[in-house]
């Protein structure tokens, strides 16, 4: 599996939610305030699911990530398993 990590602080909380709801997606606790979700394969993630502001939306994945940017817009986030081709 893999993942990205989100800073756990208020402007991120709606895209924890936001891929909390996915079946796809496991979003981990706090650790050492970051969270980390876990996913498998491929995950889109689309800003207007999540609420967030453009700003917000391209720092998310500024924490890391253990997988491959597919795509990555204004509208949305491509995700793939590092073990996925793109």
């Amino acid at each position: 599996m893999s993942g990205f990590y989100l800073l756990d602080v208020p402007e991120f909380a709606p895209l924890a939610q936001a891929v909390a709801n996915d079946a796809r997606c496991k979003v981990h606790g706090v650790v050492a305030g970051y969270r980390f979700v876990e996913f498998d394969r491929e995950i889109t993630i689309r800003r207007k699911d999540t609420g967030l502001k453009e700003a917000v939306w391209f720092g998310c994945l500024t924490a890391g990530l253990d997988g491959k940017i597919a795509a990555f817009t204004s509208e949305e986030i491509r995700l793939v398993s590092t073990n996925e081709p793109i």
